[in-house]
């Protein structure tokens, strides 16, 4: 069981982190940086719709829980995108 100040604490983390990502993206233009900008963001609105509007739903399924989906999918492209510049550094390019 998790406390109640969970929920507004990884809100928080996510919400200030999101800036750094999305200007070194700006800043560099490589898509890992947009890849993690773009989880940040969806683990933002999950978050959010969980915390402040549980009761919210779309065909029957609360909207939080399909913005999770598509947030594990935004997650698992910048992890795959973060391994193969890591690679690339090992290589010497």
């Amino acid at each position: 069981m998790t406390p109640d100040w969970w929920p507004a604490l990884l809100l928080a983390v996510f919400v200030t982190h999101l800036p750094f990502f999305a200007l070194r993206y700006r800043r560099t233009r490589e898509p890992r940086f947009a890849a993690t900008t773009l989880t940040f963001a969806l683990l933002v609105v999950t978050y959010a719709l969980r915390v402040f509007a549980p009761g919210l739903r779309v065909a029957g399924v609360p909207l939080w829980e399909s913005v999770r989906v598509v947030a594990w999918a935004a997650a698992a492209l910048s992890i795959a995108l973060l391994v193969r510049h890591g690679a690339s550094a090992l290589r010497g390019r």
